[in-house]
């Protein structure tokens, strides 16, 4: 492939998403529209994400490395995992968002950032990584399996990837999500096209990586006031959540998963 700039396939991509511009990215737009101008999560705020924190200890030293973010929404991870001296490119559909990264890049002089609007799809076209890290993205991605190869591509020989996912394994909460939300004046906050992520995606990475899947918390009993209470009586179902994670066996209908990747 003819290697061009960074600037000129910043260009391409953006231009090629725009033509294809859908519904669940306008939704996408707005909500990131919210954060347009803001820089309050540039502080202590992401050095103690539990998610990000956890997606680190598998990292370990990040100073040089090179570090894909896929769907850097408002760029919590990619100004974490900079801070740790990685060098991120980080991706989002949303224009918005990488106008977003790309004026906190230019008000907190941060030079170790590249932020560009692609589609995971993409992610083969921006060289080999040491690392990828993505929250809540995966059960986006459509095709799913050709994703997977592209991914390994992109991941350089003893790379890692980390991923938390929100996970389809609790027939509860899947019929739940299917006829309650969006009806009856429960809230909906997903784009609608999205679906949650299922174990045959799990059997997908597996033929390409070493896989293994963490449970770091019960989240279930929680979901109940957030869907139905506007989020009022939250405490008495969190203290339900980490009663019931003590049982191992409900651990895996947790809607919250880790995953971790590695490309021996």
């Amino acid at each position: 492939m003819e290697r061009i700039s960074f600037k000129e396939l910043k260009r391409t991509l953006a231009a090629r998403l725009k033509e294809k511009k859908s519904e669940h990215m306008d939704f996408w737009d707005e909500m990131h529209k919210k954060l347009e101008g803001k820089t309050g999560h540039l502080g202590i705020k992401g050095m103690n994400d539990p998610v990000l924190l956890a997606a680190l200890r598998s990292f370990g030293d990040l100073r040089g490395k090179r570090v894909l973010d896929i769907g850097c929404g408002n760029g919590l991870a990619t100004f974490f995992f900079a801070k740790h001296g990685a060098k991120v490119v980080s991706i989002d559909t949303s224009e918005v968002a990488i106008k977003n990264i790309d004026s906190l890049c230019k008000v907190n002089n941060i030079d170790n950032v590249q932020a560009l609007i692609a589609s995971a799809q993409d992610i083969d076209r921006f060289g080999v990584f040491d690392c990828i890290f993505g929250s809540m993205i995966l059960h986006h991605i459509d095709p799913f399996d050709p994703f997977v190869k592209i991914m390994r591509r992109s991941l350089c020989d003893g790379g890692k990837a980390f991923f938390c996912e929100n996970n389809a394994s609790s027939p509860l909460l899947m019929w739940f999500r299917k006829n309650i939300v969006g009806r009856f004046h429960v809230p909906k906050y997903s784009d609608g096209k999205e679906t949650p992520f299922s174990h045959d995606k799990i059997l997908s990475l597996e033929k390409e990586f070493q896989v293994r899947v963490e449970y770091p918390e019960l989240l279930m009993f929680r979901l109940i006031p957030v869907y139905l209470f506007r989020d009022r009586c939250y405490l008495p179902f969190a203290w339900l959540d980490r009663l019931f994670y003590r049982l191992p066996f409900l651990r895996k209908y947790s809607y919250v998963q880790y995953i971790y990747l590695s490309k021996a």
